[in-house]
C-alpha cells in the first residue's frame, strides 16, 4: 500500500546547468543517519508528604531530538502495612512532567505520568502503547515485604510519525538546550495505605535522536540532510472545566493546531473516574462551527475505540479502556490502527473555529470534565508540509 511522505525540507535536487542532465534526486533522511540511544541521567527522591522535584534535565544534545523513555522504579523492603494504591496510581506516581522548549515554553505538559501514560495510549505512536501491557510494568499491594514497590517504563514522545520521521527537534546547541521537568507526587497521594517505611523513588532517562546528517549515505550518494517538515512541533495541552449534573453545553478552550487526538477524561465531584464513568453523557456530542461531526452514544464510542486501537480487555485492566476516558482520533487515514496516518484527516483548528461539548451530565453535583489536545504545529503554519500533496 503506497504511504504519503512529507515534503522535503528544501530541494531535493541540486540545480542543474543550462544543456547538462539534471542532478540526481536526494536520498531520504534516513539514510544518512543513525539511531543515537543514550542513558544520560539518574535521580532520586524519598516520597514524602509534599511534591518532590527532581534535577532539571538539561537535554543532551546530540543532532535531532526523538523520544524520551522515563523508567521509575520504587522499591520497598521490610513491609508490615496491607498496601493499597490510590485510583491512577502508581501510573501517575510522577505528579508533575513537562518539556519546555529552548524559550521556556511548555512542548509536553504540564501533565502528571498517568496523564502521559493516557496521552501515549491513545496517541497513536507505536505498535504497543499500553505501559501496563509490558514486561516491565508491575505493582506490589498486599501486605508482603515488598508491597509498595512498582516499576513503569513511560515512553515520552516528541517525533509523531516514526517512519518518515516527522517532529525530531534540532538539538545542537548547548547553550540553547530543551529541558525536562518532573517531580515526585506525595506519598499521600500515591498510596491510600503506605507501605511501613520511607519508599524511595528513581528516575533514570534514556535519551533517542537521529545523528546529525553528513549529507551522504553508507556509498557517498547525496542525501536530504533534514528530517522532513522541520520545524513540526508536537504538543499536549489540557483543560479542566467544572461539569454540573445535567445539560452541559459548552464551548472548549480549543489550541490552534493540527489535531491528531482529542480526548476526554470525566471525574465525579469526589475525584473519582469510576464515578465520571457512570456519569458520562449518553449520548454526548462534540459540535466544531455550524457541524455535529460526531453524535455518540457510549456504547458506540467504546466499540469505536475498541475497533482503532484493539484494547478490548475489561476497563481499567492491561489491554482495556479507563473509566471515564473517551478519544476521537484523527490519524486512521492510512491503515487499521489509529496511529498509521498520512496526515490528511487531521482536525485543523484556528482561534476563529469553535470546538465544543455537549450531553447531560449524570450524577449530582459538580463533576470534571478534562480535555487532553494532542496537535502539530506544522512548520511555518503551512499544513501542506506535513503531506505529499
Amino acid at each position: 500500500m503506497a504511504t504519503a511522505t512529507a515534503q522535503p525540507q528544501a530541494a531535493t535536487k541540486a540545480p542543474a546547468k543550462k544543456g547538462s542532465a539534471p542532478a540526481p534526486a536526494l536520498r531520504p533522511f534516513f539514510t544518512g543517519t543513525v539511531d543515537l540511544e543514550t542513558h544520560t541521567y539518574s535521580d532520586q527522591v524519598t516520597l514524602g508528604a509534599g511534591a518532590l522535584p527532581y534535577k532539571t534535565y538539561n537535554i543532551r544534545t546530540n543532532g535531532f531530538l526523538a523520544d524520551f523513555f522515563l523508567t521509575f522504579t520504587a522499591v520497598t523492603a521490610t513491609n508490615a502495612a496491607t498496601v493499597a494504591f490510590k485510583e491512577n496510581m502508581p501510573l501517575g506516581a510522577a505528579g508533575y512532567l513537562q518539556i519546555s522548549d529552548t524559550g521556556g515554553q511548555p512542548v509536553i505538559g504540564p501533565m502528571n505520568s498517568w496523564e502521559l501514560s493516557q496521552f501515549v495510549k491513545w496517541g497513536g505512536f507505536s505498535f504497543s502503547d499500553d505501559v501496563r501491557q509490558s514486561q516491565t510494568y508491575s505493582a506490589t499491594t498486599g501486605s508482603g515485604a515488598t508491597a509498595g514497590s512498582f516499576t513503569m517504563v513511560l515512553h515520552l514522545p516528541i517525533q509523531f510519525v516514526r517512519r518518515e520521521p516527522l517532529g525530531p527537534l534540532p538539538n545542537t546547541n548547548s547553550n540553547n538546550a530543551y529541558a525536562l521537568d518532573v517531580s515526585a507526587a506525595a506519598s499521600t497521594d500515591i498510596y491510600s495505605t503506605a507501605p511501613t517505611n520511607a519508599v524511595t523513588m528513581k528516575m533514570t532517562i534514556h535519551q533517542d535522536a537521529y545523528r546529525s546528517s553528513a549529507g551522504r549515505d553508507a556509498q557517498k550518494n547525496a542525501t536530504v540532510t533534514t528530517p522532513p517538515g522541520l520545524g513540526a512541533v508536537l504538543y499536549l495541552r489540557r483543560n479542566t472545566m467544572p461539569a454540573v449534573a445535567g445539560s452541559f453545553d459548552e464551548e472548549l478552550s480549543q489550541m490552534e493546531g493540527l489535531y491528531r487526538t482529542l480526548s476526554f477524561s470525566l471525574v465525579d465531584s469526589s475525584g473519582s473516574r469510576s464515578g465520571g464513568e457512570s456519569n458520562w453523557p449518553d449520548p454526548a456530542q462534540v459540535f466544531f462551527n455550524n457541524d455535529v461531526p460526531y453524535d455518540r452514544a457510549k456504547t458506540t464510542w467504546v466499540r469505536k475505540m475498541e475497533r482503532d486501537y484493539g484494547y478490548i480487555q475489561a476497563i481499567e485492566t492491561p489491554g482495556g479502556r479507563e473509566n471515564g476516558w473517551f478519544t476521537l482520533p484523527f490519524i486512521t487515514d492510512h491503515g487499521l490502527k489509529a496511529g498509521s496516518e498520512d496526515r490528511y484527516k487531521y482536525l485543523s483548528v484556528s482561534a476563529a473555529d469553535t470546538l465544543g461539548f455537549r450531553g447531560v451530565i449524570g450524577g449530582s453535583g459538580t463533576s470534571k470534565l478534562t480535555t487532553y489536545y494532542n496537535f502539530v504545529r506544522p512548520p511555518g503554519g503551512q499544513n501542506k508540509a506535513l503531506t505529499s500533496r
